[in-house]
């Protein structure tokens, strides 16, 4: 399987062999095209006139000018040495041929191999006369022009080049070619190889960190930090990685808190209803064995089972609305109330039942009754219950108070419920509301409440948008606070 860094190594060898490709195609075409340039024909061409040497076309004009005006100056040998002389400069030879005799044949061709002396005498017999360009050697070229000298003779002049020089010069301008190709391709291998070094370790290296991440989150190792390496799309797939790292760290944390709590319910569920059953099994044993011989004593009996019928009742309530809380099966009906009206109906149908158990019951209001709050009415009457009922489980042995106080707090409306009780410690306050705390370690039926009760107000309360908080002292007594947010 090719991976992204093959794959990008593949892809930068394939541009460099397409580039090399090119370079080659272009530098021959750039050498045959200098060629063309200077008048120097390719070895395979075969045109009857290929395009005219730089020396013969710097030379035509003067001689072409000659011919047409004084033709005859090609006999005179003064003229024909200054003439000589100056092709000789463009490496250029001249030979005068009138009718079948050779008047004027060049020093410069006495440096020509004798090998070459043979093939130019040869065309220089067997000339016609045509205006063309021969090739001798593949450094040596003739070019014939025709003449007609003054008394109406013919004749022809041969332009013999010796084309080394232009030859070196198309070797050295190659060669420059082959150099400066050479070192291009030097370079864009450098180039390209750093290039993707570069794009593999920025892009490679940070897949294979998400790659490892990922392996650590298989094995179900949350405990380490992604940081993006770049402010682009792959620093962006960071940031996400690292987001949905959090959530299913937060998310195994969260099933780990509840397998938790679901252990610590089964263990607390198991001791509450053990207790009260097994108080009940043994007042009915006893009644069934006629322990309590007198209707006193019986009443005693069924008081106590009564009681703890009751407890165990009010435990699988709370047990029940505590799983639809799990659940988010909340059963909420919202509606707006007012909340200082609510709260006197409250006190008016407690206050009797307070009066029975030998407990004050207050209701205190400083409160704009036009403000109104969204809340359940069902569920909003178990919190205040709830925070009343345990104000009654350590509530004080001389003289019990409890004080239902409704105050306006910003855009909030507070409830404060304060008793007189035996208070709690600072360094449990905090514990009141978790699930099934119980101040009494022991967990025997003498700790009163079932543990849930605080716990489940605190749930309502949030859900409702509110807050909840405690203030206590021991001895003097505990004050809880919760709020709900006055409707605009």
């Amino acid at each position: 399987m090719l991976t992204i860094q093959k794959r990008l190594w593949i892809s930068n060898l394939m541009l460099i062999l397409i580039t090399i490709i090119l370079l080659i195609g272009v530098s021959l075409l750039i050498t045959e095209k200098s060629r063309e340039f200077i008048g120097f024909p390719s070895y395979d061409d075969q045109r009857k006139h290929p395009v005219l040497n730089r020396a013969f076309l710097r030379t035509d004009r003067i001689i072409i000018k000659t011919i047409e005006s004084e033709p005859d100056q090609f006999l005179d040998s003064d003229y024909l040495n200054q003439l000589d002389n100056f092709l000789n400069s463009f490496s250029t030879a001249l030979i005068v041929k009138k009718d079948n005799n050779i008047v004027y044949y060049s020093p410069f061709l006495t440096e020509i191999d004798n090998n070459y002396h043979t093939v130019l005498e040869q065309q220089i017999n067997t000339s016609q006369g045509e205006d063309d360009i021969v090739r001798i050697s593949d450094t040596l070229f003739m070019k014939t022009v025709p003449i007609t000298f003054a008394d109406n003779s013919k004749g022809n002049l041969f332009l013999i080049n010796d084309a080394t020089a232009i030859s070196l010069e198309l070797q050295t301008f190659k060669n420059t070619i082959i150099y400066i190709l050479v070192l291009f391709l030097i370079i864009m291998v450098i180039i390209n190889t750093l290039i993707t070094y570069f794009l593999s370790k920025q892009i490679v290296n940070p897949i294979i960190r998400l790659k490892n991440a990922a392996q650590q989150i298989q094995k179900g190792d949350y405990n380490f930090q992604l940081k993006a390496p770049s402010k682009d799309e792959i620093g962006a797939l960071f940031e996400s990685f690292e987001e949905a790292r959090k959530q299913l760290k937060k998310s195994e944390e969260t099933q780990k808190k509840y397998e938790q709590n679901r252990n610590e319910l089964i263990t607390n569920i198991s001791h509450d209803l053990k207790t009260p059953i097994t108080t009940i099994k043994g007042y009915i044993e006893g009644i069934i064995d006629g322990v309590p011989k007198s209707k006193e004593k019986q009443n005693k009996y069924l008081e106590t089972i009564y009681q703890n019928a009751v407890h165990m009742e009010s435990l699988i309530e709370d047990l029940f609305l505590l799983s639809k809380f799990d659940l988010d099966q909340s059963p909420y009906q919202f509606e707006y109330i007012n909340i200082k009206e609510y709260l006197a109906d409250c006190y008016e149908e407690l206050q009797f039942d307070f009066q029975e158990k030998g407990i004050k019951l207050e209701y205190k209001v400083d409160y704009n009754e036009k403000k109104l709050v969204k809340a359940d009415r069902q569920q909003l009457k178990r919190v205040i219950l709830n925070i009343i009922n345990n104000a009654i489980n350590y509530k004080s042995a001389i003289n019990p108070k409890i004080e239902m106080i409704l105050t306006e707090k910003g855009q909030e409306a507070q409830i404060e419920i304060k008793d007189n009780g035996i208070g709690v410690s600072e360094d449990v306050l905090d514990k009141i509301f978790e699930r099934f705390y119980k101040e009494d370690k022991a967990r025997s039926n003498s700790s009163p409440g079932t543990g849930l009760g605080l716990y489940i107000a605190r749930k309502i309360i949030l859900d409702h948008g509110g807050s909840i908080q405690a203030k206590s002292r021991v001895g003097l007594g505990t004050s809880i606070f919760f709020t709900l947010p006055v409707v605009k």
